[in-house]
């Protein structure tokens, strides 16, 4: 059975970034001609895409209780019920889960943010 353990850890970096989620190809490929599998392969992956969907997602480098850091990521569309931002420094309450192997692993419950 995994435990977990919730805990508040300082935050040591933070940052905010946009994704592309969603390309659209444009291959380019020679008109009213016969076109082999390598010129067909060639194309596509040459091929220019226009990114048509961004996806904000914040970064967020934390120390871990044992002095470690440990990177995690937000997808921001949907989650931002889950940052927060506050006087004091920042933290994240995460939640440890440490499964009967040893292995673990850290789950973000939320992100806190200091004001500037």
């Amino acid at each position: 059975m995994n435990q977990e353990e919730t805990m508040n850890l300082p935050i040591r970096y933070v940052s905010i970034t946009t994704v592309p989620k969603e390309y659209t190809p444009h291959p380019v490929l020679p008109e009213n001609q016969e076109v082999d599998m390598g010129t067909l392969l060639s194309a596509i992956s040459s091929a220019k895409s226009q990114v048509s969907a961004l996806s904000p997602y914040l970064f967020v480098l934390f120390e871990t209780e044992k002095g470690g850091a440990f990177w995690q990521y937000l997808d921001m569309a949907g989650e931002l019920s889950r940052i927060h931002f506050t006087s004091s420094g920042s933290y994240v309450n995460a939640t440890k889960v440490t499964f009967p192997n040893g292995a673990y692993m850290y789950r973000i419950n939320q992100v806190f943010l200091q004001r500037k």
